[in-house]
């Protein structure tokens, strides 16, 4: 296969190892495949992804080999925000887990979301008391479509060391995105840092043990060239443990998600797809939504009090 860009090997998040993989799907993309479509958030599910692979030592799903970083970030850069009529739905989902932050003393002072889109998440932050809210969001169309008041607090960039002073943050929230992130230990180091003592991370995203991973194997909307990394509970849990996090929760999340997204994510053919989605339209339940597991995790990890 021919690639238009060079590609790098990965090493395992958790246990920092080279190769000592077992591969689990060969690559199946063309060098088409980098674009700023394919890096939009959401997309319709294509079925492409690099080389997937198992780490033999600790279990840990990733890519390998992967584009060099500094092309995904322009990518990302480039990217599309396209999910608008989903806001809704994940703003309930998100929320949901935000209020479970509360058992571990919770402030409502000052939260940051890493990869916040249009701000939606943030807004509904601030709605429910937090005094402060901060967004790093690297599309710049997603930000021109947040409002007056979110784009004055959200950063187009990716989250690079040292943007922030140290012990800034009371929460610090990411959902579906620790997945496409290249050095995960470089996240959580500096996420560690900018929390306060005793400061909370709530973490959503994609479940690799999940049953619908199972039954739909390499189908799996999961296996996608954004994708660097798949978790489970007990590779997540390995993750912010081995940066220096406690545990507080770990477990299967519940999505609210309409009839017409779900048709979206569904491994079917475009064309019946699109004709299911008509039909949805034209029936006028499209939006009707429901809770569902849809193969995704959260975990709960906080910052020791007294910690440097």
């Amino acid at each position: 296969m021919t690639h238009t860009k060079p590609l790098f090997s990965t090493k395992c998040a958790i246990c920092n190892t080279e190769g000592n993989s077992t591969e689990l799907y060969g690559a199946n993309f063309e060098p088409e495949s980098f674009n700023a479509t394919k890096f939009s958030a959401r997309r319709v599910p294509d079925k492409t992804h690099y080389r997937i692979v198992k780490c033999n030592r600790c279990g840990l799903v990733r890519s390998d080999p992967v584009v060099s970083a500094d092309v995904a970030a322009g990518l990302y850069h480039q990217s599309s925000f396209k999910y608008e009529d989903e806001v809704e739905n994940l703003k309930i989902t998100y929320g949901r887990y935000l209020k479970k932050l509360t058992k571990y003393g919770q402030k409502k002072e000052s939260i940051l979301e890493i990869g916040c889109g249009n701000g939606f998440f943030l807004e509904y932050a601030k709605s429910v008391g937090f005094t402060h809210v901060c967004g790093i969001e690297p599309s710049e169309d997603a930000i021109s479509k947040a409002s007056d008041y979110m784009k004055q607090h959200i950063i187009c960039d990716m989250l690079n060391p040292g943007k922030f002073e140290s012990e800034t943050f009371d929460v610090i929230c990411f959902f579906q995105l620790i997945d496409h992130i290249y050095d995960v230990g470089l996240l959580l180091n500096e996420c560690y840092r900018l929390l306060k003592p005793g400061g909370l991370i709530l973490c959503i995203n994609h479940n690799v043990s999940a049953l619908s991973s199972h039954l739909l194997g390499e189908r799996s909307p999961i296996f996608d060239i954004e994708h660097t990394y798949l978790f489970d509970e007990k590779t997540l849990s390995k993750v912010f443990l081995a940066n220096n996090f406690k545990i507080k929760e770990v477990g299967t999340t519940m999505n609210r998600i309409s009839l017409n997204y779900l048709n979206h994510l569904l491994p079917l053919p475009s064309h019946f797809k699109t004709e299911v989605s008509s039909f949805l339209k034209y029936t006028k339940v499209a939006a009707m939504s429901f809770f569902l597991p849809l193969g995704n995790i959260y975990i709960i990890a906080g910052k020791p009090e007294g910690a440097p």
